[in-house]
């Protein structure tokens, strides 16, 4: 009966170490995962405020000048006034 309790115990001894080693690498694991994810966040914040900066700007220059938003719109979508005729040049040549 001395000899099972011995293998038993050891064994027992053996499983905890295993799940102990096993314990430790996940833990290491993970805190590499979360340093790995702060910096990303931090990444992502400074792109955040950049562009929280960057729109700041735009609305600030949106404000002063209305002929910006009258010329984006001609430029970009092609609007014009109503009754407003617009010429083309369609020849190619700039």
């Amino acid at each position: 009966m001395g000899q099972k309790t011995y293998k038993y115990n050891r064994l027992l001894k053996l499983v905890t170490l295993a799940l102990l080693i096993s314990l430790v690498i996940y833990c290491v694991k993970t805190q590499h995962d979360i340093s790995t994810m702060q910096g990303k966040l931090e990444a992502v914040q400074q792109q955040v405020e950049q562009q929280r900066l960057v729109n700041k700007d735009l609305e600030l220059s949106l404000r002063r000048d209305d002929s910006y938003m009258e010329r984006s719109a001609r430029e970009k979508l092609d609007y014009a006034h109503p009754e407003e005729r617009v010429y083309v040049d369609t020849s190619g040549a700039k």
